[in-house]
C-alpha cells in the first residue's frame, strides 16, 4: 500500500473525473491521456489499459515521484461566504457615493 499525503486524498475523492479521461501505458506504465493515440514517453500505439484502479495507482505513483504536480491535479472549492457577510458588503456598496462622471 502506498503511504500518501493527506493532500492526495482529494485525487482519491475525485477519481473518477480523472480515471474517464486518463488510460495507463502497459509498456512502461505512464499514464496519458485518452486523447493520445500513442504514449508520450515510449510511443507506444497499441491497445492501453483502462482499469480505473491501475491508472489510480499509476497517479499515485506519479505525485510520489513528483509530488508538486498535486496542486494542479486538486482543486479546492473556494468556500462561500456566510449570508451575513454578503448582506453586509451588499449594503456597503449601496451606501457608497456614486461616482460623478460629468465634466
Amino acid at each position: 500500500m502506498h503511504n500518501y499525503t493527506p493532500r492526495l486524498e482529494g485525487l482519491l475523492t475525485n477519481r473518477k473525473l480523472a480515471v474517464e479521461n486518463l488510460m495507463k501505458c502497459p509498456l512502461c506504465g505512464t499514464v496519458n491521456s485518452r486523447l493520445n493515440m500513442e504514449c508520450f514517453v515510449c510511443r507506444w500505439h497499441g491497445d492501453f489499459d483502462h482499469d480505473p484502479f491501475s491508472i489510480q495507482e499509476g497517479l499515485i505513483d506519479l505525485i510520489e515521484h513528483c509530488p508538486e504536480l498535486v496542486d494542479s491535479i486538486i482543486c479546492v472549492p473556494n468556500r462561500r461566504d456566510s449570508i451575513l457577510v454578503r448582506a453586509r458588503e451588499w449594503l456597503n456598496r449601496r451606501n457608497r457615493k456614486s461616482l460623478n462622471l460629468r465634466v
